[in-house]
């Protein structure tokens, strides 16, 4: 399994815009059917502004490939208006301790 950690600095009205998209019917519901998927966590940091993704999915491949389909339909976009600075992404993998 392959965990995800996505951090989205974003200014305030943008974490309000993202947060809607989640909910939307283009946001997580589409996520959770992708090949690969496992689970995802929205999370608010305490300034209300930065966005944190917890994803779990099969592989690296699948999220990339689902990261793949999001930007061909325009989410890179999206982020571009709701960022204050640039996003970053880390893949994980569990240790077993």
């Amino acid at each position: 399994m392959t965990y995800v950690i996505v951090k989205c600095p974003c200014h305030e009205e943008g974490a309000s815009k993202l947060i809607d998209w989640a909910h939307g019917d283009d946001g997580l519901s589409v996520t959770r059917t992708y090949k690969g998927f496992k689970h995802i966590e929205l999370l608010v940091g305490e300034d209300n502004k930065t966005i944190w993704l917890y994803e779990q999915w099969d592989s690296k491949e699948d999220h990339q490939a689902y990261l793949n389909f999001r930007i061909e339909n325009g989410f890179e976009a999206f982020m571009g208006e709701v960022l204050e600075d640039e996003f970053s992404l880390s893949y994980l993998s569990n240790s077993g301790a």
